[in-house]
């Protein structure tokens, strides 16, 4: 296992969180000297509100802990996502509100942080299908290329093809497999939407190349309206807002043909945490520490406990006492 050091990434810069702590210091140590109260309970009084400024300066400074070296679990894993930016992949029926391509960006992140380590490939499809990066190991990278996902010219878009990615991923598949001891996963983003009259091509025979992964399901039966820079979609032919809706029994069909699992992601990313601890689990390696590569996790809630048990306690003080 790895070794762990404190880190701290403030949320406002220290010199003006310095400032704001000594004034409230001030303001209170000022406050309850006018007051009437006997000397112990004002110094009684000042101690227990001197504790939850300190917490909250401490939460105020982000405390972090870094993990430099730790053990991997993925740095045999060769990654590849197909992301669908289909323009039905603008609709606004995501769980929180939101399009299904931003929920598909922020699920692909959180994959990319959980299988640290591995080698990462981003291809998308709309009219036609790209490799927007073959595997590399910089997350950032992978990222910011997520980021830049944008829509298909409407006026160029020819209907969605669910067969599109079919040359490129058996393309990166093969170089995957050529590697040795090298695991290949894939993670299949789409609302498995066909719009061009075209038939779904059989991905079966790339199962033999797939070691695990994952088919994201994004949208709803119900449909929902695809808005593009800050215009939704027209129909002329039905005269009104076009609809798109999930079809899940493509997506079904290609994870089948893959030998991976569907999940439908529409109620959100909690069912992700079980498909990637199993391939975290069955893919166990260990490295040194690399540059970039750190694991950080947020310390701030061990202070925000205590604090809220300190500000219950002030308020019950205060309804019993009528004071500080």
């Amino acid at each position: 296992m790895g070794v762990a050091k404190m880190i701290i990434r403030p949320i406002l810069p220290i010199a003006l969180l310095l400032i704001i702590f000594a004034a409230l210091i001030a303001c209170t140590f000022w406050g309850v000297i006018r007051t009437s109260l006997k000397r112990k309970e004002k110094i009684f009084t000042v101690l227990r509100l001197g504790i939850i400024y300190v917490l909250v300066f401490i939460i105020g400074l982000r405390p972090m802990v870094t993990d430099e070296e730790y053990e991997f679990s993925t740095r045999n894993l060769d990654v590849i996502f197909v992301v669908d930016t289909t323009i039905s992949m603008w609709a606004t029926d995501y769980y929180d509100g939101g399009s299904r391509i931003e929920g598909a960006k922020r699920d692909a992140k959180q994959i990319v942080d959980e299988l640290a380590g591995s080698n990462f490939a981003l291809m998308t499809f709309d009219d036609q299908s790209h490799v927007i990066s073959p595997c590399t190991q910089d997350m950032e990278h992978v990222k910011t290329l997520l980021d830049t996902l944008a829509p298909p010219g409407y006026e160029y878009a020819g209907g969605s093809d669910m067969s599109l990615p079919y040359k490129d991923l058996e393309s990166l598949l093969l170089s995957s497999s050529r590697k040795e001891n090298r695991k290949s996963i894939v993670i299949f983003m789409s609302d498995g939407e066909i719009t061009n009259g075209k038939e779904l091509t059989s991905y079966e025979a790339l199962k033999q190349y797939v070691d695990s992964g994952a088919m994201l399901g994004y949208g709803s039966a119900q449909g929902g309206k695809m808005k593009i820079d800050g215009f939704y979609i027209y129909d002329e032919a039905e005269g009104k807002d076009a609809v798109s809706y999930i079809n899940e029994d493509n997506l079904k069909s290609i994870a089948g043909n893959l030998g991976i699992e569907y999940l439908n992601m529409n109620g959100g990313s909690k069912g992700l945490y079980h498909t990637i601890n199993v391939i975290k689990e069955t893919s166990k390696t260990v490295t040194e520490k690399e540059d970039g590569m750190e694991k950080y996790a947020d310390l701030y809630y061990w202070f925000a406990i205590p604090l809220a048990i300190a500000l219950i306690a002030e308020l019950y003080i205060f309804s019993i006492k009528g004071r500080l």
